[in-house]
């Protein structure tokens, strides 16, 4: 699929969507995809219009996620899991800042080809993908982004979901290519023998005794069947079981083991993954996997032993043992399954089977009775994939367009489109001394994630952990950041830097929330990965430089403090002549082309106002400064947000007319902090007198006059916030509910959200020229001589 696009851009085909976007269904398949990608892009460096190997992108969270987003106009290639992506291309992108959701969610659906890989795999991702296709062919923008789903076990009916039904053009390898059918390496794949049989143990319990009676009976399972100087591969159904397996195989003489699943750092994860041996290899080696293993991974055991699972997931299993016919010389390579499940009327029928249905289980037992080769040629029909449960709706995709949590900090639960309920995780992290480093934590980098599920075994495990007396207050204690919150001061940053505010989770964790731990806490073993039993404290991983972490507040604006000052006009022209650079690049033309140049001229305007400039130290009173090298966000109105400003500004100029409502709103949203919705936050101050107020703007305020540096300006004014207020107003019309709502009908969320990100893109990249060009020559006028 990559070469195939990459060849496509390659020959200079302008119908090639200019990113390519491969959705992984498991974490344990991004970095090997990633690895192999970045080797392809490196040896085709000579061809142009190809991206480069840093172009190649690993889309894993964590505040320290490179800048992919920068370069629209440029080929790139994103790689991630279903939660990173999907999560992303429903406005609500996991373990990021919420700031951000408008311009990924703008990237992911504009110019871009969707390959989703292990379809059988997905769960509710796979319908959420196919809709989404069919929302982008009914409202999507000038270059919809495309898609294209591949599985070894792929059923076309698989797709259909309720707004689309048009059965996508399906090609099978290699029966659709005739070049391929007589390949003799082709044909070892297909006829690799795999000989199965079942071995009898005692079932898996939640009882103590009943559990370790079922470890040291699988694990002498394997020793019984492992081939020395060859690989072995076991594949159990939760992670807990792999540990305990894992363990058992340990503490027994014998080959060397390797733990696989999903519960790993980064750092353990790939260090884990470079011990796999490849396929052929010979290695003394059993591996213990869960199904992170089951879906492209290219490892070939000569030995599988493997849980009862559904049929389409048992499929993908076989697929790692005799991978490419390398033992069928020999007679082919054993595959033993046991029966995780009991006699009828079991009671513990359901744990048993967790994380799968016991009728799933039930039927693939039914198919297995009579299969004695799992050689893929044997196999059949791939059986059907888990039923969906919840389809994303035309109205569900329009209500997450608005980013503003309720009034209580919350968000719309989007888990049910990209994980089946019982596969739904937050990710954690640890830091050292909580109770004394609290206020100075800045958002995690990626490396230190670490994904859990939520259950009620991480349920249990937090809720205990309040209980555990000897620890400090805060480290008996997960906290998540508050986007609400005006952020922490660190001590270390002289009080120009803040850090994200962390609040305590006081209540059931939802899926794709990031929290922050205490090492003390435990749960964590850089061998075994999570695991809530684990009471020793956790190695925590080295921070690089923290990056500037408060736009995960409501208060921060970061892109204001800079090495070098820039006066404002000469950064509204700046940012304007970047946007029409955008803007011809990406082939954006008329009424759009001059709302994008427009809300780019106008979005700073209001950093006019007297308690923004008030942020920006001592500067020179008589120069209205945009960016400045000091920025204390102690100092003027709390709240403050000078885009809101800029886009009151701009519609009482243009004397509040419908005209104006596009540029307006690309204005306010140029930060991701102002946009569908304008109301005061919580936590803010009263305006004096009952004036109106929100986002630390009052009715009333001054706003000076502001050259735009093209020969116009924006003239001294008082602002008017009855915009605010729902129906329509004498003076301002119609409200800023109401103008934002009939943009989202006009637009659609696809093209509104990719000219949000135009302007928001222009400003970055006119930002970062600023400061390049200002340590050869000051923007003030003074040199470096």
């Amino acid at each position: 699929m990559v070469l195939a696009w990459a060849w496509r851009h390659a020959q200079g085909d302008p119908d090639v969507p200019r990113r390519l976007v491969y959705c992984l269904p498991m974490r344990t398949l991004v970095e090997q995809t990633a690895d192999a990608t970045k080797r392809w892009m490196t040896e085709l460096a000579e061809f142009p219009g190809l991206p480069r190997c840093e172009d190649v992108h690993i889309l894993m969270g964590g505040a320290d996620e490179p800048p992919w987003y920068r370069d629209p106009d440029q080929p790139a290639i994103l790689i991630g899991t279903q939660d990173m992506l999907v999560s992303r291309a429903l406005m609500r992108g996991y373990a990021m800042s919420r700031f951000r959701w408008p311009v990924d969610f703008a990237l992911l659906h504009t110019d871009a080809l969707w390959v989703f890989d292990e379809v059988q795999a997905m769960g509710a991702a796979r319908p959420t993908s196919t809709q989404l296709e069919a929302f982008r062919r009914t409202m999507g923008g000038t270059r919809p982004a495309r898609s294209l789903w591949v599985s070894a076990t792929l059923d076309p009916a698989w797709l259909n979901s309720v707004d689309f039904r048009d059965t996508p053009a399906v090609w099978h390898v290699p029966d659709d290519f005739p070049e391929d059918t007589g390949d003799a390496r082709i044909q070892a794949i297909v006829s690799a023998r795999k000989a199965v049989t079942r071995v009898e143990t005692p079932p898996p319990s939640q009882k103590k005794d009943e559990a370790k009676a079922y470890t040291q009976a699988l694990a002498q399972t394997v020793q019984d069947h492992h081939q020395p100087g060859h690989p072995t591969l076991v594949i159990v159904n939760t992670v807990a079981r792999a540990q305990a397996v894992h363990a058992a195989l340990s503490a027994r003489s014998g080959p060397e083991t390797l733990l696989i699943h999903s519960r790993f750092r980064p750092a353990e994860r790939a260090a884990k993954a470079k011990a796999l041996p490849a396929p052929g290899a010979p290695k003394d080696l059993i591996i213990v996997a869960t199904q992170a293993i089951e879906a492209g991974v290219d490892l070939s055991a000569a030995v599988m032993v493997t849980e009862l699972a559904p049929w389409a997931s048992l499929v993908q299993r076989f697929g790692r043992v005799n991978r490419r016919g390398e033992y069928s010389a020999d007679g082919g390579a054993p595959v033993v399954w046991i029966d995780v499940l009991a006699d009828s009327d079991d009671k513990e029928a359901a744990s048993r089977a967790a994380p799968y249905e016991v009728r799933d289980l039930e039927e693939t037992r039914d198919r297995l009775a009579g299969l004695t080769d799992a050689a893929p040629s044997a196999l059949g029909d791939p059986g059907d994939p888990t039923p969906v449960r919840r389809v994303l709706r035309r109205k569900d995709l329009i209500e997450l367009f608005d980013t503003d949590p309720d009034l209580t900090g919350f968000d719309v639960d989007i888990s049910p489109y990209v994980r089946d309920a019982e596969d739904t995780d937050v990710r954690v992290f640890w830091r050292e001394n909580l109770d004394s480093t609290l206020e100075d934590q800045p958002s995690p980098t990626r490396d230190e994630l670490c994904a859990i599920p939520i259950g009620q075994r991480t349920t249990d495990w937090l809720k205990a952990l309040r209980k555990k007396d000897k620890l400090p207050q805060a480290a008996r204690r997960a906290w998540c950041i508050d986007p609400q919150g005006r952020g922490g001061r660190s001590r270390s940053d002289k009080d120009t830097d803040r850090r994200p505010t962390w609040r305590s989770l006081d209540s059931d964790p939802w899926p794709g929330l990031v929290l922050m731990l205490d090492s003390r806490a435990g749960g964590y073993d850089p061998d075994s990965g999570f695991n809530p039993d684990s009471a020793t404290p956790v190695p925590v991983v080295a921070q690089p430089a923290a990056p500037d972490t408060g736009a995960e507040t409501a208060d921060d604006d970061q892109d204001s403090r800079k090495d070098h000052a820039v006066p404002l006009t000469a950064h509204l022209g700046h940012v304007a002549a970047e946007a029409e650079a955008l803007c011809a690049a990406l082939g954006v033309t008329g009424a759009e082309r001059d709302a994008v140049v427009t809300a780019a001229r106008w979005h700073d305007v209001g950093k006019a106002h007297a308690d923004f400039q008030a942020r920006l130290g001592d500067a020179d009173p008589a120069i209205l400064l945009a960016k400045a090298a000091a920025y204390h966000r102690d100092k003027g109105r709390a709240y403050f947000r000078h885009e809101l400003a800029s886009a009151l500004a701009f519609l009482a100029h243009h004397g509040w007319a419908r005209e104006a409502d596009l540029p307006a709103y690309l204005i306010a949203a140029h930060h991701g902090k102002v946009r569908l919705s304008l109301r005061a936050l919580p936590k803010e101050q009263p305006a004096p007198e009952g004036r109106r107020f929100a986002r630390g703007v009052w009715e009333g305020d001054p706003l000076p006059a502001v050259d735009l540096d093209n020969g116009t300006a924006s003239p001294e004014r008082t602002l008017v916030l009855s915009v605010m207020d729902l129906g329509r107003d004498e003076v301002t019309g119609a409200s800023w509910t109401e103008r934002t709502r009939a943009l989202l009908d006009r637009y659609g969320p696809f093209q509104l959200a990719w000219l949000e990100a135009l302007v928001r893109l222009a400003d970055w990249r006119a930002s970062e020229n600023e400061q390049t060009a200002a340590r050869h020559h000051d923007p003030m006028g003074g040199s470096d001589d």
